[in-house]
């Protein structure tokens, strides 16, 4: 199985006021103190936001462990300064007042590129790199992966709220990200020059800086030798983060064995990234192989049984069907938030997810002893 790796950012939220934080000197200290000693972590784009990245992992023990531990590490440094760390993929609520960019060179080139844009660009995601042999594999993982890129956007919907209300979206941070000069599925490359030639006329606009501004949703790292999945919202906690992760994966090194998926045009795929960012599970998903609307658990069904193959050779089909299932009898993260926010308000919304984001329960991730027998498919 592939080496793969977990970046996440999270949201830092004032417990008074529940705005993201702006203390400058508060979120030094505390990215300081949260340093981990394997991965990194980093101030994300807008005040109030910081980034996690995992070092490189090869278990499914391993990405809890690292990811659960900055999490606690975060939640405590937050606390000690009166703030709130959570994993939600929208601010619930934003000032209005636009904030300064994080310190940077590159977040100062997009705030004078796109500045309206970049004021609130309060949003949090989850990407997954995953390690390739070569570019020519990780071609054809970006080929296999383009058709289950709206199926991930559902499963991992975690960013309902926008400004104090319902957005009407189970991915708003989804939908907020399509106003970026480049973003969605890319097209299917017929080979690596091909790959390469569609690049290099893009960077032959004005406002496409390098590489890095191609914000597809699965697309070769221009950084490292990965193929990296971008179309997830962060998660409430971590089992769910790696029982994503870990499906992302599989589905990665099934597409690198497949040297001739079959091509769905991209305008359909992003259509189909649309409908996920709005219904989430609680609606009709398009099945890739009839590129017609299907039951969100029938089109959960094919991008398990998709991933199998890989998933029985690492020992984690397990955990990922405990995870499909329990986000298909649950609810994502966006329901989950909904459910909450009703009852309590924002304010309750921010301190339920600040315990979610240290909540140590993984049932779904405890393996059995034979992980391949007595699976059945996701409901």
């Amino acid at each position: 199985m592939s080496e793969f790796g977990i970046e996440e950012e999270f949201l830092l939220v004032d417990r008074h006021s529940l705005l993201p934080a702006r203390s400058k000197s508060s979120l030094q200290e505390i990215e300081d103190e949260v340093r981990p000693s394997r991965g990194a972590a980093c101030a994300e784009w807008l005040p109030g936001q910081i980034e996690f990245a995992t070092p490189v992992l090869t278990t499914a023990e391993e990405a809890f462990e690292s990811l659960h531990s900055f999490r606690r590490g975060l939640s405590a440094a937050a606390q000690a300064r009166g703030l709130l760390a959570v994993g939600l993929g929208t601010a619930p609520q934003i000032p209005a007042a636009p904030p300064g960019v994080s310190d940077g060179s590159r977040y100062r080139e997009f705030a004078q590129l796109a500045p309206a844009i970049a004021a609130d660009q309060y949003v949090n995601g989850m990407h997954v790199h995953v390690d390739i042999p070569d570019r020519e594999a990780g071609l054809r993982a970006v080929n296999g992966l383009r058709r289950w890129i709206p199926v991930l956007t559902a499963l991992s919907a975690n960013s309902p709220l926008w400004r104090g209300a319902d957005s009407g979206f189970a991915s708003w941070r989804s939908i907020h990200y399509r106003r970026w000069v480049v973003f969605g599925i890319p097209p299917h490359f017929h080979d690596l020059d091909d790959y390469d030639a569609q690049i290099d006329a893009a960077l032959r606009s004005d406002v496409v800086l390098d590489e890095a501004t191609l914000g597809w949703l699965v697309r070769l790292s221009p950084k490292h030798r990965t193929v990296e999945v971008r179309t997830s919202d962060v998660q409430l906690d971590t089992a769910t983060t790696v029982t994503l992760a870990l499906l992302t994966r599989a589905l990665a090194d099934v597409a690198m064995d497949d040297t001739g998926p079959e091509a769905v045009p991209a305008n359909l795929l992003n259509i189909a990234h649309w409908q996920a960012a709005r219904f989430g599970l609680t609606g009709l998903l398009m099945d890739p192989d009839t590129q017609t609307s299907a039951p969100a658990a029938e089109v959960v069904r094919k991008v398990f049984h998709r991933a199998r193959p890989a998933l029985m050779r690492s020992q984690d089909m397990g955990r990922v069907h405990r995870g499909l299932r329990r986000l298909l009898s649950q609810g994502t993260g966006s329901e989950e938030q909904r459910r909450v926010a009703e009852r309590q308000g924002v304010g309750g919304l921010l301190e339920h997810a600040a315990h979610r984001l240290t909540d140590s329960s993984q049932d779904q991730f405890e393996q059995p002893a034979d992980s391949s027998r007595g699976v059945s498919d996701p409901p």
